[in-house]
Protein backbone atom coordinates (compact mmCIF):
# COMPACT_ATOMS: atom_id res chain seq x y z
CA UNK A 1 0.00 0.00 0.00
CA UNK A 2 1.55 3.01 -0.68
CA UNK A 3 2.35 5.69 2.01
CA UNK A 4 -0.20 8.21 2.68
CA UNK A 5 1.07 11.90 1.63
CA UNK A 6 -0.23 15.51 1.12
CA UNK A 7 -3.25 16.04 2.79
CA UNK A 8 -7.04 17.76 2.37
CA UNK A 9 -5.22 21.07 1.48
CA UNK A 10 -2.80 19.66 -1.17
CA UNK A 11 -5.99 17.86 -2.78
CA UNK A 12 -7.98 21.38 -2.31
CA UNK A 13 -4.98 23.04 -4.18
CA UNK A 14 -5.01 20.33 -7.07
CA UNK A 15 -9.15 20.95 -7.44
CA UNK A 16 -9.09 24.52 -7.47
CA UNK A 17 -6.20 24.09 -11.07
CA UNK A 18 -8.52 21.47 -12.41
CA UNK A 19 -11.56 24.04 -12.04
CA UNK A 20 -9.61 27.55 -13.38
CA UNK A 21 -7.38 25.51 -16.10
CA UNK A 22 -9.15 22.25 -16.97
CA UNK A 23 -5.62 20.01 -16.25
CA UNK A 24 -5.29 17.92 -13.11
CA UNK A 25 -1.53 19.40 -12.34
CA UNK A 26 1.11 18.74 -9.69
CA UNK A 27 -0.27 16.44 -7.91
CA UNK A 28 1.72 13.04 -7.94
CA UNK A 29 3.08 14.20 -11.37
CA UNK A 30 -0.31 14.50 -12.83
CA UNK A 31 0.29 17.48 -15.04
CA UNK A 32 -0.69 15.28 -17.99
CA UNK A 33 -4.97 14.39 -17.17
CA UNK A 34 -6.61 16.43 -19.51
CA UNK A 35 -9.31 16.35 -21.80
CA UNK A 36 -8.10 15.17 -25.17
CA UNK A 37 -5.00 13.62 -24.01
CA UNK A 38 -3.50 10.84 -25.63
CA UNK A 39 -3.81 7.70 -24.11
CA UNK A 40 0.24 6.09 -25.34
CA UNK A 41 1.20 9.74 -23.84
CA UNK A 42 0.00 9.30 -20.61
CA UNK A 43 0.44 5.72 -20.61
CA UNK A 44 4.13 6.41 -21.11
CA UNK A 45 4.21 9.15 -18.86
CA UNK A 46 2.22 6.74 -15.94
CA UNK A 47 2.89 3.37 -16.86
CA UNK A 48 0.49 0.91 -18.44
CA UNK A 49 -3.24 1.69 -16.69
CA UNK A 50 -5.53 -1.12 -15.74
CA UNK A 51 -8.04 -2.31 -18.02
CA UNK A 52 -11.83 -1.44 -17.19
CA UNK A 53 -13.63 -2.53 -19.95
CA UNK A 54 -16.11 -1.19 -22.31
CA UNK A 55 -18.07 1.80 -21.77
CA UNK A 56 -21.05 0.04 -23.95
CA UNK A 57 -21.72 -4.00 -24.15
CA UNK A 58 -21.55 -3.94 -28.14
CA UNK A 59 -18.48 -1.87 -28.84
CA UNK A 60 -14.94 -1.85 -27.67
CA UNK A 61 -14.67 1.75 -27.83
CA UNK A 62 -15.34 4.42 -25.83
CA UNK A 63 -13.61 2.27 -23.33
CA UNK A 64 -12.51 2.08 -19.62
CA UNK A 65 -8.85 2.34 -18.21
CA UNK A 66 -7.66 3.87 -15.24
CA UNK A 67 -4.01 4.42 -12.85
CA UNK A 68 -5.14 4.03 -9.19
CA UNK A 69 -8.16 5.41 -8.28
CA UNK A 70 -8.34 7.78 -11.81
CA UNK A 71 -10.94 6.31 -13.95
CA UNK A 72 -10.88 7.74 -17.39
CA UNK A 73 -13.05 6.94 -20.64
CA UNK A 74 -10.85 6.98 -24.16
CA UNK A 75 -12.61 7.20 -27.35
CA UNK A 76 -11.35 5.24 -30.20
CA UNK A 77 -9.10 7.47 -31.57
CA UNK A 78 -7.13 7.20 -27.96
CA UNK A 79 -8.03 10.57 -26.72
CA UNK A 80 -9.30 11.17 -23.17
CA UNK A 81 -12.63 11.95 -23.20
CA UNK A 82 -13.62 12.41 -19.38
CA UNK A 83 -12.43 11.43 -15.75
CA UNK A 84 -13.65 10.63 -12.49
CA UNK A 85 -12.01 10.91 -8.83
CA UNK A 86 -13.73 9.15 -6.10
CA UNK A 87 -13.10 11.52 -3.54
CA UNK A 88 -15.91 9.77 -1.19
CA UNK A 89 -12.93 7.17 -0.56
CA UNK A 90 -11.33 9.29 2.26
CA UNK A 91 -8.18 9.45 0.28
CA UNK A 92 -6.94 8.81 -3.38
CA UNK A 93 -4.44 6.91 -5.05
CA UNK A 94 -3.04 8.73 -7.83
CA UNK A 95 -0.13 7.75 -10.33
CA UNK A 96 3.12 9.23 -10.55
CA UNK A 97 5.75 9.68 -13.49
CA UNK A 98 7.31 6.73 -12.35
CA UNK A 99 4.63 4.70 -13.04
CA UNK A 100 3.63 4.32 -8.57
CA UNK A 101 0.83 5.66 -7.26
CA UNK A 102 0.53 8.23 -4.26
CA UNK A 103 -2.09 8.13 -1.45
CA UNK A 104 -3.21 11.43 -0.23
CA UNK A 105 -6.00 12.70 1.68
CA UNK A 106 -9.47 13.66 -0.63
CA UNK A 107 -11.59 15.13 2.17
CA UNK A 108 -12.49 18.59 1.26
CA UNK A 109 -15.38 20.46 2.40
CA UNK A 110 -17.90 22.59 0.52
CA UNK A 111 -16.78 25.73 2.34
CA UNK A 112 -12.82 25.51 1.58
CA UNK A 113 -13.55 24.80 -1.83
CA UNK A 114 -15.94 27.55 -2.47
CA UNK A 115 -13.13 29.51 -0.61
CA UNK A 116 -10.25 28.22 -2.49
CA UNK A 117 -12.65 28.97 -6.09
CA UNK A 118 -13.66 32.07 -5.07
CA UNK A 119 -10.21 33.22 -4.21
CA UNK A 120 -9.03 31.94 -7.70
CA UNK A 121 -11.33 34.15 -8.80
CA UNK A 122 -13.22 30.75 -10.48
CA UNK A 123 -16.95 31.00 -11.61
CA UNK A 124 -19.16 27.96 -11.28
CA UNK A 125 -23.13 27.00 -11.38
CA UNK A 126 -24.51 25.00 -8.75
CA UNK A 127 -26.41 22.25 -10.56
CA UNK A 128 -28.97 20.49 -8.40
CA UNK A 129 -31.96 17.63 -9.54
CA UNK A 130 -34.76 16.77 -8.00
CA UNK A 131 -34.37 13.06 -7.56
CA UNK A 132 -31.06 14.00 -5.46
CA UNK A 133 -32.03 16.08 -3.09
CA UNK A 134 -28.75 15.55 -0.96
CA UNK A 135 -26.58 16.60 -4.01
CA UNK A 136 -25.62 19.34 -5.64
CA UNK A 137 -22.45 20.07 -8.25
CA UNK A 138 -20.63 23.40 -8.77
CA UNK A 139 -19.85 22.96 -13.04
CA UNK A 140 -17.33 25.04 -14.46
CA UNK A 141 -16.31 26.04 -17.98
CA UNK A 142 -12.31 26.29 -17.49
CA UNK A 143 -12.38 25.95 -21.56
CA UNK A 144 -14.39 25.81 -24.72
CA UNK A 145 -16.21 22.90 -24.51
CA UNK A 146 -14.84 21.39 -21.34
CA UNK A 147 -16.53 21.03 -17.87
CA UNK A 148 -15.98 20.31 -14.51
CA UNK A 149 -17.87 19.15 -11.88
CA UNK A 150 -17.44 18.80 -8.28
CA UNK A 151 -20.11 16.95 -6.67
CA UNK A 152 -21.02 17.49 -3.47
CA UNK A 153 -23.50 15.83 -0.76
CA UNK A 154 -24.49 16.11 2.81
CA UNK A 155 -24.06 12.96 4.22
CA UNK A 156 -20.94 10.64 4.22
CA UNK A 157 -23.17 7.64 4.20
CA UNK A 158 -26.91 6.96 3.14
CA UNK A 159 -27.68 5.86 6.95
CA UNK A 160 -25.85 9.39 8.50
CA UNK A 161 -27.28 12.26 9.51
CA UNK A 162 -26.71 15.47 6.95
CA UNK A 163 -23.58 17.29 7.67
CA UNK A 164 -23.32 21.12 8.56
CA UNK A 165 -20.64 21.40 5.91
CA UNK A 166 -21.14 19.28 2.84
CA UNK A 167 -18.27 17.22 1.26
CA UNK A 168 -16.94 16.39 -1.65
CA UNK A 169 -18.05 12.90 -3.10
CA UNK A 170 -16.18 12.95 -6.78
CA UNK A 171 -14.56 15.65 -9.67
CA UNK A 172 -15.43 14.85 -13.03
CA UNK A 173 -14.02 16.41 -16.17
CA UNK A 174 -15.65 15.65 -19.63
CA UNK A 175 -15.84 17.81 -22.72
CA UNK A 176 -18.40 18.46 -25.59
CA UNK A 177 -16.20 18.88 -29.28
CA UNK A 178 -15.42 15.29 -30.01
CA UNK A 179 -18.20 13.80 -32.25
CA UNK A 180 -16.64 11.20 -34.29
CA UNK A 181 -13.66 9.11 -33.84
CA UNK A 182 -11.66 8.58 -37.47
CA UNK A 183 -11.95 4.42 -38.61
CA UNK A 184 -8.91 2.49 -37.19
CA UNK A 185 -6.83 1.89 -39.49
CA UNK A 186 -7.15 -1.66 -39.92
CA UNK A 187 -3.45 -2.28 -42.29
CA UNK A 188 -1.24 -0.88 -39.15
CA UNK A 189 -0.42 -3.34 -36.71
CA UNK A 190 -2.40 -3.96 -33.54
CA UNK A 191 -1.34 -0.60 -31.41
CA UNK A 192 -1.82 -2.72 -27.75
CA UNK A 193 -5.31 -0.52 -26.70
CA UNK A 194 -7.04 -2.75 -28.92
CA UNK A 195 -7.10 -0.86 -32.32
CA UNK A 196 -7.26 -4.28 -34.35
CA UNK A 197 -10.44 -4.94 -32.64
CA UNK A 198 -14.26 -2.93 -32.49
Amino acid sequence: MPELTGGAPDFLAQLTTLATTGVLGGLGGLGGLRYNASLPELADRYGRPWDGGRVHKGSRWPHLFGWGDVQTVFCRCRRLRSFSLPAWHGELELPTPDGGLRTIDSQVTESALVAALTAANCRWETVTYQNLPGQRTLEVTPAEEVRVGLVLVDREGYDEPPLADWLLNKALLWGYDHVDCPEPDRSQPDDGWGAAVD
